[in-house]
């Protein structure tokens, strides 16, 4: 996709990903608003990092 290319949506590896993402943001949306390390930990693993430049 990224190289411009067709891609399938339906490929076992992207909807892995995609269930795997729709989780996570659900778990972030159900953690307290003030449980900041959850939170964090959540967004980590969803974004791969953190920081000024992300």
């Amino acid at each position: 996709m990224l190289a411009g290319q067709l891609y399938d949506c339906g490929y076992p590896a992207l909807l892995k990903q995609w269930h795997k993402a729709k989780d996570l943001v659900r778990e972030y949306n159900q953690t307290a608003s003030d449980d900041s390390v959850k939170k964090g930990q959540i967004l980590k693993e969803l974004l791969g990092g953190q920081g000024k430049n992300l």
